[in-house]
């Protein structure tokens, strides 16, 4: 090939690679603000949490399912086994190579509390991340998993998931747990995150899941419109775009962008290399 094309070709290179991933990162954004909004719209801020400013997109797929969308109603015989958790940063330099604490709670139907706090359904600390991957195999569980058990008539419960990082290697669990042989399991939240030290709270998710017929009538929780959350000019996906949409396709984002660029450029390279 002549010096020029060669020369032509690879600026091309130069171009693309930024372009795909610029492109991945302001959808990642647009995804982590989804989430956000939908906290506050299911009252989970302040409920649960006093605020919530993620970093990262956490996404969870159950077997028998795709990835599960903020506040999807699940059937409760789908949610019984652990979920599969990726999560992918906002800002495509930060390196997810730190330890993390993997926290899952009932918090209730919206409107109602119970004084002795939320039922803990699950905690890991020395989470891991690989390939975007929430690691909790051979990690120490604290809580080990159990699935959604909300009692008939009790309305929608909200089962969030949360991933701290860990500020220091190990994490000691504080007096009382685990509370695993307690049926329910009660704990506070926020009094947990306090005495255990864990570190900033970066990326969190939830879905529901109701038995019966609710005799209670829930407050009300207020839809999230994808359109207010894209930025005017962004390179993002169209405002029109479904959450669902949005979210499912950011399981294991960061990989699959990969992938597409590999894809785009190896015919390049391979003239690269004549």
């Amino acid at each position: 090939m002549i010096p020029s094309a060669r020369r032509m070709i690879f600026s091309l290179l130069l171009l693309a690679s930024p372009l795909v991933h610029a492109t991945q990162f302001d959808n990642i954004t647009l995804g982590i603000e989804i989430i956000r909004a939908h906290f506050q719209g299911a009252g989970l801020v302040p409920d649960l949490l006093a605020n919530f400013t993620p970093t990262a997109l956490l996404t969870a797929t159950y077997t028998g399912g795709g990835v599960v969308t903020p506040g999807q109603l699940l059937s409760k015989s789908r949610t019984q086994t652990a979920p599969n958790l990726t999560v992918t940063p906002a800002n495509m330099t930060t390196l997810l190579n730190e330890k993390y604490t993997l926290v899952m709670v009932d918090a209730w139907a919206p409107g109602y509390t119970d004084p002795r706090g939320q039922i803990c359904h699950w905690i890991v600390n020395g989470v891991t991340v690989q390939d975007h991957s929430v690691l909790t195999r051979g990690r120490v569980e604290v809580e080990q998993y159990r699935g959604p058990t909300p009692p008939s008539g009790s309305g929608p419960h909200r089962y969030v998931i949360l991933l701290y990082a860990q500020q220091f290697p190990t994490v000691p669990p504080p007096q009382g747990f685990p509370i695993q042989n307690s049926n329910p399991g009660f704990c506070h939240l926020a009094d947990y995150v306090k005495t255990s030290n864990i570190g900033p709270l970066i990326a969190g998710t939830y879905f529901t899941v109701e038995e019966g017929v609710a005799t209670f009538t829930p407050s009300p929780t207020y839809p999230v419109a994808t359109s207010t959350l894209l930025p005017s000019g962004s390179s993002g996906l169209p405002a029109s775009q479904s959450t669902a949409g949005i979210i499912a396709q950011h399981s294991g984002a960061f990989s699959s962008s990969s992938n597409y660029l590999t894809i785009l450029l190896t015919p390049f390279l391979w003239l690269l290399a004549l």
